[in-house]
């Protein structure tokens, strides 16, 4: 039997690949430590609290974690002034905003998302068989009126990060009521707030006032950004009453495990923690802006824990050089920015301020590298 014939007998599959991005891999050359900042993650460790919790719930590893999260829900109802029956817990958001798509949307229906989206949205879109409608951006930020149009017969979902990954940019909140006031009842909008906390939780409760007045508007949060759980993998979701138990059928089966409920439970505890965490990095976030903005580059306005920035001539091929340049002089890891339209800039976590200092002066040096022989 050929090969060819042999191909013909394997099973079908229906997901086409999709291409990773690469991130740098290799050992810091000169042995300096390695500073990560290329997956907006919150550079603190869990307080002592949290720790604590993460550790009596790991000695309790044998017993499952409450399949619907019923405490953490009713903790975060609490919190936010939400009913806790209205609010489905996840393993991150991600995992909630593929079970929202898998409950609306079918082969050949139509996901509509803004130009720079969130990949996570191609990538459902992929794993369904779903028609991608990329709305072009103004300045790098979501066009509410060319979501409007976007919006045709076959559309079932809108997806609409705000603020966004991976521009950092944030749609006005006016433009998201009237998105949300305008665009047809029978299609989903989902809002996903993963880095809300950082342009306020007075904003982030407005989004959720949304989902309590129309019946097609889902918000999406995290514990992963602002309360610095990425790596436990715990998220959540306001919906609108009537579509939580088809939701729930979507969802795998106590998807949030123990250690994860245990840890966001407690972080939900020190409010005032979080928000002097949030409150540095948003300082953090001014000042690095600033002082790159001095230096010449060109910074999107961010309104979360992470920046884009651009050399002065926009030339892709120098991002790449800056990217290397960051690892092998300071030992940092900065994310290359290949979506089309996107690769002249550089994306790049706020850190620890001793951290962004050492990008600033890494920033500084390969700039005077590229200056011509015998210019000072």
């Amino acid at each position: 039997m050929t090969s060819t014939a042999e191909s013909l007998l394997r099973p079908q599959e229906y997901i086409s690949p999709l291409q990773i991005r690469a991130r740098i891999s290799r050992e810091q050359p000169s042995g300096l430590p390695v500073v990560n900042m290329s997956f907006n993650e919150l550079p603190y460790a869990p307080s002592a609290e949290v720790q604590a919790a993460i550790d009596a719930a790991t000695r309790r590893a044998n017993f499952y974690g409450n399949p619907s999260c019923q405490a953490l829900r009713e903790e975060i109802g609490g919190r936010y002034g939400l009913n806790a029956d209205a609010i489905i817990c996840g393993n991150g958001s991600e995992e909630l905003l593929d079970v929202i798509a898998r409950d609306f949307v079918r082969h050949g229906d139509e996901i509509v998302i803004s130009e720079f989206g969130y990949i996570q949205f191609a990538i459902i879109a992929n794993r369904l068989g779903a028609r991608l409608t990329k709305v072009p951006e103004v300045n790098y930020t979501t066009d509410v009126d060319g979501l409007l149009a976007a919006i045709g017969p076959e559309a079932k979902l809108v997806f609409l990060a705000n603020p966004n990954n991976p521009t950092a940019t944030m749609m006005p909140e006016t433009d998201v009521e009237r998105l949300a006031e305008s665009m047809p009842r029978d299609v989903v909008l989902v809002i996903d707030l993963a880095y809300g906390e950082f342009t306020g939780f007075d904003y982030c409760a407005r989004m959720h006032a949304l989902v309590e007045r129309f019946e097609n508007i889902i918000v999406t949060r995290t514990f992963s950004k602002a309360f610095g759980l990425a790596g436990l993998r715990v998220g959540w979701c306001h919906v609108p009453e009537w579509m939580a138990p088809s939701l729930y059928a979507a969802r795998g089966m106590g998807s949030v495990n123990a250690v994860a409920q245990a840890a966001a439970l407690a972080s939900l505890r020190e409010p005032d923690l979080v928000n002097a965490r949030i409150a540095e990095i948003v300082s953090e976030r001014e000042r690095v802006a600033r002082e790159l903005t001095e230096l010449g580059l060109s910074c999107l306005p961010s309104r979360t824990n992470f920046m884009l920035a651009m050399l002065g001539n926009g030339d892709p091929e120098q991002a790449e050089a800056l990217v290397t340049h960051l690892f092998d002089d300071a030992g940092i890891i900065v994310n290359r920015t290949r979506e089309k339209g996107l690769e002249q800039y550089i994306r790049f976590s706020l850190s620890l301020p001793a951290h962004n200092s050492l990008l600033i002066e890494s920033v500084k040096r390969f700039l005077g590298s590229q200056e011509p022989a015998g210019q000072t």
